[in-house]
């Protein structure tokens, strides 16, 4: 009888020993979030625009390109982007305003998706998002309104469609409102692009 205590003692203390003890989160070492296997990758994106000046002419092209991180990416970055379902995107825009004038820039947007629809081979998602821009506006060679370089308000609202072969498709309208000391390169615009996840 003896025997079989110690040797259940021993088999006891052997398990203890091989059972990890539980340990308190805030002091373990942080693990990095970078690709993960969850993690959506960002999309590359090209897009083309019709658009124009309020106060300037209308009905003119313009281009550009944006990285988009969406919820899953933008986690990355931001934790409480992916809980409130919002992406990052990174845009440089370019919009003419005939006779060489432009209003270019550099945006920062904070896109919130709305609720998805479509089916499992093609993702639907309206949003809705706004941020800032470094922008600059020039009048051309028919001006007479000196250019202007400053921060500009950026609103956007469009849809996304997202295929399961892994490219996106998008359509928005882009409110632009630039103004500095009485000049005003407010802008609007329409643009419809093609983006690719990255890495490809």
């Amino acid at each position: 009888m003896g025997l079989v205590l110690l040797l259940t003692s021993v088999a006891c203390a052997a398990s203890a020993a091989g059972t990890p003890a539980s340990t308190n989160p805030r002091l373990t070492v942080p693990t990095s979030r970078l690709n993960r296997p969850e993690a959506e990758a960002p999309y590359i994106c090209g897009h083309l625009s019709f658009g124009g000046a309020f106060s300037h002419d209308q009905g003119l092209p313009g281009y550009g390109g944006s990285i988009i991180f969406r919820p899953p990416a933008s986690a990355d970055f931001l934790d409480f982007l992916a809980a409130w379902n919002t992406g990052l995107v990174l845009q440089a825009d370019w919009l003419s305003l005939g006779d060489g004038g432009r209003v270019l820039s550099a945006d920062l947007l904070l896109r919130r998706y709305l609720a998805e629809r479509g089916s499992t081979s093609t993702s639907v998602t309206p949003f809705f998002g706004g941020g800032i821009g470094a922008s600059s506006a020039w009048p051309g060679s028919g001006g007479s309104v000196p250019g202007l370089k400053y921060w500009s308000l950026v609103l956007e609202g469009g849809q996304e469609w997202r295929f399961a072969r892994g490219y996106l498709v998008l359509v928005k309208g882009q409110l632009r409102v630039l103004r500095q000391d009485g000049r005003d390169w407010s802008t609007w615009s329409l643009l419809a692009g093609v983006g690719l996840p990255f890495p490809w």
